[in-house]
């Protein structure tokens, strides 16, 4: 089995790193394959830094971490990233089981994901919760058919929000001094 992690990793936390280590071995799957969106359908008012950028960072952050992978193909599609085009093409070229693997603000609004009947069929989404949520009340507004979804690891309050608030302790040390020295996120929030 794979678990297949998006998002923007703008920039990638140590949360993106770790948990997602955490969920692979929980549920005994043999890799997290991570895909960069080229254009978030749930963030199209605020543009990402250059793919290249996050690329690049993500490639830092997952530097001699095994059972990893990188896939491009969202980064070269034109428009916005849509989970189900992925998971189809994914599919298509390997039909080994995968889960999708979402933070809890993303199952939060998943049913306002392009297709989220078709991503459940084809990939049943795996739940993160963040650090300051409570499963009870998660599943109050989810419904009880994602208990079995939710996996209990460990809690990190890093966010990307925070660190292009300037918060450099929330990514992984590999990327302190690129972001730094590129001069990401000195201004925006």
């Amino acid at each position: 089995m794979e678990l297949v992690f998006g998002g923007t990793f703008d920039p990638p936390t140590r949360a993106h790193v770790l948990l997602p280590q955490a969920a692979r071995i929980a549920v005994g799957a043999q890799t997290v394959r991570y895909v960069p969106a080229a254009i978030s359908p749930h963030k199209l008012d605020a543009p990402p830094t250059p793919a290249s950028d996050r690329l690049h960072m993500l490639r830092l952050a997952l530097e001699g971490v095994d059972h990893t992978c990188i896939d491009e193909r969202e980064l070269r599609r034109s428009g916005p990233s849509y989970t189900i085009d992925t998971l189809l093409e994914l599919q298509a070229e390997d039909p080994r089981p995968r889960r999708l693997l979402i933070g809890s603000d993303q199952a939060m609004a998943f049913d306002r994901w392009h297709r989220w009947a078709d991503i459940i069929e084809l990939a049943p989404p795996l739940v993160m919760l963040r650090a300051n949520d409570l499963a009870d009340t998660l599943l109050q507004t989810l419904g009880s058919h994602w208990e079995a979804r939710l996996l209990d690891l460990e809690r990190l309050e890093d966010s990307s929000t925070s660190a292009r608030a300037g918060n450099l302790d929330v990514v992984p040390e590999s990327l302190h001094e690129w972001i730094t020295s590129k001069g990401l996120y000195e201004v925006r929030a």
